[in-house]
């Protein structure tokens, strides 16, 4: 059975600039990309566990075919989704986040 998600306030902004950037190349792009982070997100409700740990308890989730990762908590009760970061950003603002 899939957890509930619970989103730290900042993902929609990382989401809205990872959108913007490929609806302004294509709108396909755009619309691949959702469904790529959507996917994923499916993903890490129903197997959280199946992601490694890069930082305490704190674990990453690959967009397929995008270079973005989602940074989340595995939680007993949810899964917390701390952010959408591009996989070649620094990473040292990652690990600030919490809920």
């Amino acid at each position: 059975m899939a957890k509930k998600r619970r989103f730290h306030p900042t993902v929609a902004d990382d989401l809205s600039s990872a959108t913007d950037y490929y609806d302004d190349i294509s709108v396909d792009l755009g619309n691949r990309f959702r469904s790529a982070f959507r996917d994923r997100l499916r993903d890490l409700s129903q197997r959280p566990e199946s992601f490694g740990c890069v930082h305490g308890i704190m674990r990453v989730a690959t967009v397929h075919r995008f270079p973005y990762v989602l940074l989340f908590e595995n939680r007993d009760e949810f899964v917390a989704i701390l952010g959408v970061f591009h996989a070649a950003s620094d990473q040292s603002g990652w690990f600030e986040r919490s809920m």
